[in-house]
């Protein structure tokens, strides 16, 4: 493949630690994805959602090595996943995990936003009801980790278009964000998430990429936001909904 014509303002069918290989270092202003969770959700015969969570590590790690080659001194990184997952005797913190890898792969840490998944079902499980023998502590909310590679201060002033309500509202860090009325994958996105990362962390023109891209929420925030992307999707599904998508055939939806 060849860079730009062959990247830019595309959606890629393909693994992205392949696909990112075949990519120049030092390009990619900032990364929004939210990578698969590991709790079996049915991806078909592409993608197996349920491994033991040391290789589900291992394998965060292959492609956060390459998202810091890929990415410039001052590319910004955001990774959305849930803070606390699992049964009540075998949880994991998988944003925790992700976060500790990352550190050391490189990236600096700067901050996580939290936000309420609500289509969680377990919402009202209590596990040992008014007893403390094994109560099942909830947790609804999933965490965009908010990384960095060398320099956090962007001297580059380009254009940006953030609203002051939007900017105040994002740098909260908890962020108010309804769900969508379309679901087209098996995994949730809202694309008022994408919008916060892209409209706070990137200027217009900026290259924005999302290596598990699914239905192209991460691409369809960044054109409307006037940023170029790169959209990268293991399931040929799920590409030809993202190209549809971003060709304003679907103008709302879930990843």
């Amino acid at each position: 493949m060849r860079w730009p014509e062959d990247f830019l303002n595309q959606i890629i069918c393909g693994d992205c630690i392949e696909v990112m290989e075949e990519m120049p270092d030092d390009v990619i202003d900032l990364v929004v994805t939210s990578p698969p969770y590991n709790i079996g959700i049915d991806y078909g015969k592409y993608y197996n959602d349920k491994k033991s969570w040391s290789k589900y590590f291992e394998w965060c790690r292959s492609w956060l090595e390459l998202l810091y080659k890929k990415l410039k001194s001052t590319g910004r990184l955001c990774i959305n996943h849930y803070l606390s997952c699992g049964k009540a005797d075998n949880r994991h913190a998988p944003l925790m995990e992700i976060n500790h890898i990352a550190l050391d792969v490189g990236f600096k840490h700067h901050a996580v936003a939290i936000w309420m998944d609500r289509t969680l079902s377990k919402l009202t499980a209590w596990g040992s009801y008014c007893s403390p023998v094994a109560p099942y502590i909830n947790s609804p909310f999933e965490g965009v980790l908010i990384l960095y590679k060398e320099k956090w201060k962007r001297e580059d002033k380009k254009a940006s278009k953030i609203d002051k309500r939007l900017f105040e509202k994002a740098c909260s860090g908890i962020w108010e964000i309804p769900t969508d009325r379309l679901r087209l994958t098996s995994a949730t996105f809202p694309i008022e998430l994408p919008k916060y990362c892209i409209s706070l962390l990137s200027f217009e023109g900026d290259i924005v990429l999302d290596p598990f891209c699914g239905s192209g929420t991460t691409a369809l925030a960044a054109k409307e936001l006037g940023r170029n992307y790169i959209g990268i999707e293991i399931n040929p599904h799920y590409c030809e909904i993202a190209k549809k998508r971003v060709a304003q055939e679907f103008l709302f939806g879930m990843r």
